[in-house]
């Protein structure tokens, strides 16, 4: 299956998976909203207690990827027979994977969560949060792993049912558990857990229905015992580690930001909170684009067509811009709406309000830059992808250090560190790309 370069089939690719990033989005920002109208503390709780369930959901995010990259490699070569199982050997390794994160939260959460929160009320909160979220792992890490397949075959548009499932499901079951209608407990925010266990279990019923109805995909041979291939499990796990690794960062990196930002106060972390919210839902185009560039990358590269690269990635930034702009504006102008999605309280919208247009206009620097993270992760090299990532954690992170709490200077301003960070990774990023490196990987 070979995939075509123009601007349209981008789109083509991105739009569906734009809808499947609120896989994520909807979830948070339903947890958020709901539990911003529950309490202050279970507000921050849920900054917290999301950080630590991303840090533990990274080693199946970069399997994801790892398979993602590779069934596109393969389908732009024609090798149709060795997607399935590139799939299926990528399912046991997530299965794998997900037992050991399980236990991993289930037993060192209560230990961890001491040494970041000083508040005893938003450390209980967090706790009864992981102690429930620890088994959605289990069926997070399989969608992802399904939802890699889907987008490197080019079969996004099942994500967006896949999204739409999710959105109905999680908000639903936070509206009844968290607040007790119908009879139900009022559970706070063990509720918002079980609300985000449920969404994940049918979802992936509905991820593996599809193709195991779909006449096209029970060609690929999905879902079938097979021995254990150790060229490919070394291929996956090649390329999955680094993207492994960097989702792992990302996640520490949002962890350890919300540990600076919760010496300056509840209110403080609520507010960072919701902004941090608000940056998810800006960066769904980027994200959209962003697979959209990876899959295309390898498959072009598949076709023996690399040289096609840079066209790619510029289209595709275009392609960006041409959502992200009118987005950013609108921030700007008029914060406010987005802002009362997640809380009534007129204080800590207007808290939020300068942040969040800081935020808005360093999307213009967030954006390439993430696109040519996910050309250069298309390449199969995701070891350069990780240092990228690396450089920008430290950059962001140090510079949040000495605004908040050296230089003690308005909450807003610590929301440059991300464009701050990108400006100074994407120069060497680019020409590292450009030196084409990446050629001498095998995949």
């Amino acid at each position: 299956m070979k995939l075509g370069i123009s601007s349209r089939a981008l789109w083509g690719i991105s739009l569906p998976v734009m809808a499947a990033t609120i896989h994520e989005a909807v979830i948070d920002v339903a947890n958020t909203a709901f539990l911003a109208r529950y309490g202050i503390n279970e507000l921050g709780a849920i900054a917290l207690g999301d950080s630590i369930y991303d840090l533990t959901s990274c080693a199946a995010l970069g399997l994801s990827d790892g398979i993602q990259i590779i069934v596109a490699r393969r389908a732009g070569q024609g090798r149709a027979k060795d997607i399935g199982r590139v799939v299926n050997q990528g399912l046991w390794l997530v299965s794998l994977v997900s037992a050991l994160l399980c236990l991993v939260i289930l037993t060192l959460s209560p230990l961890l969560t001491p040494l970041l929160v000083e508040s005893r009320d938003v450390r209980a909160a967090v706790d009864d949060f992981l102690g429930i979220i620890a088994f959605a792992v289990f069926f997070r890490s399989a969608n992802f792993a399904l939802g890699g397949f889907y987008i490197g075959i080019a079969r996004a548009r099942v994500l967006v049912w896949a999204a739409a499932i999710l959105a109905v499901c999680n908000i639903m079951l936070d509206y009844l558990l968290i607040f007790g209608h119908l009879g139900l407990p009022r559970l706070g925010i063990r509720g918002a857990a079980i609300a985000s266990l449920g969404s994940e279990i049918v979802v992936f019923v509905f991820l593996a229905g599809v193709a195991v109805a779909s006449r096209e995909l029970r060609a690929y041979r999905l879902f079938r015992r097979e021995p254990w291939r150790p060229p490919l499990v070394l291929a996956l796990l090649r390329v999955s580690s680094p993207v492994a690794l960097e989702a792992l960062l990302e996640a520490a990196h949002w962890l350890a930001f919300f540990s600076i930002v919760q010496q300056l106060g509840e209110q403080a972390l609520g507010a960072a909170n919701i902004v941090q919210e608000c940056y998810a839902l800006l960066a769904i185009p980027i994200e959209g684009f962003a697979e959209a560039t990876c899959t295309t990358v390898s498959n072009v590269i598949g076709q023996g067509r690399a040289g096609r690269i840079g066209l790619v990635l510029r289209r595709a930034t275009a392609s960006t811009y041409a959502l992200v702009l009118p987005l950013a504006a609108l921030t700007l102008a008029w914060p406010e709406p987005m802002l009362a999605i997640f809380t009534p309280d007129e204080a800590m919208r207007a808290a939020a309000a300068d942040s969040l247009r800081v935020l808005a206009l360093g999307m213009l620097a967030v954006a390439p830059g993430i696109l040519l993270c996910a050309a250069i992760a298309g390449t199969g090299d995701t070891r350069v992808t990780l240092i990228v990532r690396l450089v920008l954690a430290i950059v962001a992170l140090f510079f949040t250090w000495i605004v908040a709490l050296e230089l003690e200077l308005p909450f807003a301003f610590i929301w440059l560190g991300e464009a701050v960070g990108w400006l100074v990774c994407m120069g060497p990023a680019y020409a590292w790309l450009r030196r084409g490196e990446w050629q001498k990987l095998r995949l």
